[in-house]
């Protein structure tokens, strides 16, 4: 047993979803703040999710044989609907990708001073997203640590400042689902299957050799719920109107002016370009098999 290993496996497995789970703040209001004091049933139950799937692939992959997801997937479900789930997961994949190319991009129009901003920071996230999988993926627990220790001390800054947020404009916010407990359940089982999906193919390459998957279901569900409790204690310092922005982080973090505007974007680019590069990784070892 080497619990190194879980733990390089936890922490790949959040650099998988940092940019689709917590990076922007939308998906977080999406799925939970906006149900009031229920969104903190709601990621207990998210975590529990994501940490039972990420447990139940690695011992199904682990009992069966199967070296990668679509392996997985025809072992369990027979060749041709197999063949189907992975078809399906490796367009996950690719629209992820897509997503987080297109997020690089916009952080790179903001920030670099250059022309053709938006295509210097999609290249750069690219290009770093390539260099980890030439790298046969072993930097991205390095990563995935990086992008979920930044995620875990940026939220709680954010929580922790007691100073007013200061929202522009004008409205009222009314949250239709405020504490609805089966909509919390309802939202929590499916953003832990989401995130579950998106980083199972680096589950299963991470946990081969030695890895227990309850211990590292475990630490991946932990660890997620760590960061989601700090960020939606953030995100509930800023009120309703915060919820209806389409950057809550940015809001937040103006407060600290304008570092507070380079810590955002630093932190979006830093997950973006992690989920990118486990993105690709599961996406080539699809097509490989």
């Amino acid at each position: 047993m080497d619990k190194g290993k879980e733990l390089r496996a936890a922490l790949a497995v959040m650099g998988a979803v940092a940019g689709t789970g917590y990076a922007s703040g939308r998906e977080l209001v999406l799925f939970f703040a906006q149900l009031g004091r229920a969104s903190w049933v709601g990621i207990g139950f998210a975590a529990v999710v994501f940490a039972l799937l990420t447990t139940l692939l690695c011992r199904w992959a682990g009992t069966s044989g199967a070296t990668g997801f679509a392996g997985a997937c025809r072992q369990l479900l027979g060749p041709r609907t197999g063949g189907v789930a992975g078809a399906m997961h490796a367009l996950l994949m690719a629209l992820t990708a897509a997503m987080m190319l297109r997020g690089a991009g916009e952080i790179g129009a903001l920030t670099l001073p250059v022309r053709n901003g938006f295509l210097w920071g999609a290249g750069i996230a690219l290009a770093l997203a390539l260099l980890v999988n030439l790298a046969r993926l072993r930097p991205l627990p390095w990563v995935g640590g990086a992008a979920l220790a930044t995620g875990v001390l940026f939220y709680a800054a954010l929580a922790a400042d007691p100073r007013p947020v200061r929202v522009y404009l004008p409205g009222d916010t009314q949250l239709a689902l405020e504490g609805s407990l089966p909509a919390a359940a309802l939202l929590a089982l499916l953003y832990g299957a989401l995130n579950a999906g998106m980083a199972a193919s680096i589950a299963l390459r991470f946990s081969r050799g030695g890895a227990r998957p309850g211990r590292l279901g475990l630490l991946c569900g932990g660890a997620l719920a760590m960061v989601l409790l700090c960020a939606n204690a953030a995100i509930a310092r800023g009120g309703r109107q915060l919820l209806a922005q389409a950057l809550p982080t940015v809001v937040l973090a103006a407060r600290w002016r304008l570092a507070g505007f380079w810590l955002s974007a630093a932190f979006t680019y830093l997950c973006a370009a992690s989920t990118l590069a486990a993105a690709l990784g599961g996406l080539a070892e699809q097509l490989r098999r």
